[in-house]
């Protein structure tokens, strides 16, 4: 870690916000998505999985509805296995904070998922 690395591990667990001065990103890795995968299996029938690519359709909910003023600032990158959003730190912490609370409710998630479009 350089004196630059600023990650933060905790306050958005299970995401992760990288933040190595250079680069920003708010992570959630393949290790932590089983654990909410139950819920995305109820709408498997639709295509859901619980993947990487599936928390990207769940955040860009969260961004139109939550954060409307910063969602120009993100770009999502995510593959089956990783969840990632890029973009400026307070904006990420944003997100974070609003993903971080989402997880943490089985009927949010499911309210936002009967809204989201599989990418």
């Amino acid at each position: 870690m350089t004196d630059s690395d600023t990650t933060d591990r905790t306050s958005y667990a299970p995401f992760i916000l990288m933040d190595t001065g250079r680069y920003r990103s708010l992570m959630l890795t393949d290790e932590h998505m089983w654990a909410r995968e139950p819920i995305f299996a109820e709408r498997a029938g639709e295509g859901w999985s619980g993947n990487g690519y599936d928390w990207a359709s769940v955040a860009q909910v969260v961004v139109a509805e939550q954060l409307a003023d910063v969602a120009h600032a993100f770009s999502f990158d995510p593959e089956a296995g990783m969840f990632s959003a890029s973009g400026p730190r307070a904006a990420l912490e944003r997100l974070g904070a609003a993903l971080h609370a989402l997880w943490a409710s089985d009927d949010a998630l499911r309210d936002v998922l009967a809204r989201a479009e599989l990418d």
